[in-house]
């Protein structure tokens, strides 16, 4: 099973248990509560960074800025030989990990998928009743972390030197995450095309921004000036492929049976690209439509 989600994203357990089972959601209760769970040949894995899960097991999981490593400990007398941890060295696993730095938040960033470096069985770390007991600690590469987490949560980083920063600034073509590309076209709404004809939906004063669904949180739900249609956006930083559509289509259908009412219900999918397969798959559906970005910068002196 190949598991999609979006680097950067916010998900809480029930969003990720939706793309993981589309047809039920996640099982109640068991793993999924816990550190991590095990979904077929994946394993998904919730990091609190800096603060002490709600069960109080604390950890010292961080991100290394100088190395550019994620450390990552696994339950509670856990061992490299253990069959998931046998797996996961091995590479028959593909891991997901999930960070949060505010364990009251029920949601957690998505990093993307982990390459381990390195593990080291028998640290010692404290269970839920603060007794030291023993686990393996696993160094990890995951591309683009060090964008997701937040400076102040990062280890071995000069904060002073980062924070000088501009984070408005964008690459002339491309995002480097669909994130990055998401708040650019928020907080630039009254500026480009779509604004002419639509409004980003709000409920309870709140802008529809990763608006949780049965197939996981859409990127942007807008609705016309008017108020008879809303508009589901779906945002790929890079080339779009078909694969996309039936995504924006789950997005749509959960929208129109749980929130249109009487309204119309059409799609937009934005990408950097699109390629042959998706032309072709937009043909006969006429309700989406495709556009492209353009981003770029000057400098004035």
């Amino acid at each position: 099973m190949k598991l999609e989600f979006k680097k950067g994203s916010k998900y809480s357990r029930k969003d990720i248990g939706w793309v993981c089972y589309p047809d039920k959601g996640r099982p109640a209760g068991g793993d999924w509560d816990t550190g991590y769970v095990r979904v077929e040949d994946n394993l998904i894995i919730f990091m609190n960074i800096g603060v002490p899960g709600t069960t109080e097991h604390d950890f010292d999981n961080h991100y290394d800025h100088s190395k550019g490593v994620i450390v990552w400990y696994g339950k509670p007398k856990s061992h490299s030989q253990q069959p998931t941890f046998q797996k996961l060295l091995s590479g028959e696993m593909t891991p997901h990990f999930f960070a949060r730095w505010d364990n009251k938040d029920p949601q957690f960033a998505y990093l993307g998928v982990g390459k381990v470096v390195s593990y080291k069985d028998g640290v010692p770390c404290l269970d839920g009743n603060k007794k030291e007991v023993e686990t393996i600690e696993l160094k990890l590469t995951v591309e683009d972390s060090g964008e997701i987490i937040p400076i102040q949560n990062q280890t071995n980083v000069d904060k002073q030197k980062d924070s000088l920063v501009d984070d408005n600034l964008v690459p002339k073509s491309s995002f480097l995450l669909e994130k990055h590309l998401e708040d650019y076209i928020i907080k630039n709404w009254a500026n480009i095309e779509l604004n002419e004809d639509y409004d980003i939906h709000r409920e309870n004063n709140k802008l529809c921004t990763q608006y949780s669904t049965s197939s996981g949180p859409l990127d942007i739900l807008a609705i016309s000036k008017d108020k008879n249609e809303f508009l589901v956006i779906e945002l790929k930083k890079g080339r779009a492929s078909d694969v996309v559509l039936g995504q924006i289509q789950r997005y749509m259908g959960h929208i129109k049976n749980n929130l249109a009412g009487g309204k119309d219900v059409k799609g937009l999918i934005i990408a950097l690209e699109d390629d042959k397969n998706l032309r072709d798959a937009l043909s006969v559906a006429p309700n989406i439509k495709f556009m492209k970005y353009e981003v770029s910068f000057k400098l004035v002196g």
